[in-house]
């Protein structure tokens, strides 16, 4: 009988314990991320822009390790629109997030958007209107910017993955 009662007060002891065992959040596991904010090629890199993370991150013991809504951060990288039609362009890489436990997190995901390109419409108009009809004004349509380059708000990064291995506790 003591036995019996002492094997089962080890049992549930172990059984609590298994509750504050940590769980592995692996390299290359996904994490989708939402920008909540408009990116824009013609306002730069120098702007604060948002991203969180859009869903729960789930060990395969049911376990959250990275909540929904967490803040991630973003690194951009923004060419404006310039002269002779060359369009802007962006990229926004996710760098890191927060875990349940407050470890920061590595990511690796990128997300570009390039503007409208008007090359050919910029020197087209430049160049044949300078050598015929308005021979200096019309090399003013050189000048001619491409589109600017635009991720819009709401926007999900589908590749986005874990950098590292870690363990959640």
């Amino acid at each position: 009988m003591v036995k019996k009662r002492f094997i089962m007060l080890v049992s549930f002891s172990l059984l609590n314990m298994s509750i504050f065992a940590s769980s592995p959040l692996t390299r290359g596991k996904s994490v989708l991320v939402r920008i909540t904010t408009t990116i824009d090629s013609k306002k730069g890199d120098a702007q604060n822009y948002n991203a969180v993370v859009d869903a729960d991150v789930i060990s395969n013991e049911g376990k959250i390790l990275i909540k929904s809504g967490t803040p991630v951060e973003l690194q951009i990288d923004a060419q404006k629109a310039k002269g002779c039609g060359r369009a802007g362009s962006i990229s926004a890489s996710c760098i890191s997030t927060t875990s349940v436990d407050g470890q920061r997190i590595s990511l690796n995901g990128t997300i570009g958007a390039e503007g409208a390109n008007k090359k050919g419409a910029a020197i087209g108009t430049g160049v044949g209107l300078g050598l015929t009809f308005l021979p200096f004004i019309g090399f003013a349509f050189l000048a001619i910017k491409g589109g600017n380059a635009q991720i819009k708000a709401n926007t999900v990064i589908n590749n986005v993955f874990v950098a590292n291995d870690y363990e959640i506790k």
